[in-house]
């Protein structure tokens, strides 16, 4: 789709993925400190180790697609 406001700043798929792995990573590292300081509460703490395991998964993915898709200098 072609910008239609020559003013407007067009966001790419790649900036997309881009932004979707940066907030992968901090909910994954979130999720971390969450479990570090619930420890005490064994199912919480279960909780948010799989948050982080799950989340750290998706990141993971869109890795991936962005050094497949990086633009080569």
């Amino acid at each position: 789709m072609a910008n239609e406001n020559p003013n407007e700043v067009e966001v790419t798929t790649y900036d997309k993925v881009m932004a979707a792995w940066h907030h992968c990573m901090y909910l994954t590292k979130l999720f971390e400190t969450y479990y570090h300081e619930t420890h005490q509460d064994k199912e919480a703490a279960k909780l948010f180790e799989k948050a982080a395991n799950g989340t750290g998964d998706h990141a993971a993915v869109f890795r991936e697609w962005l050094l497949t898709h990086q633009k080569h200098k």
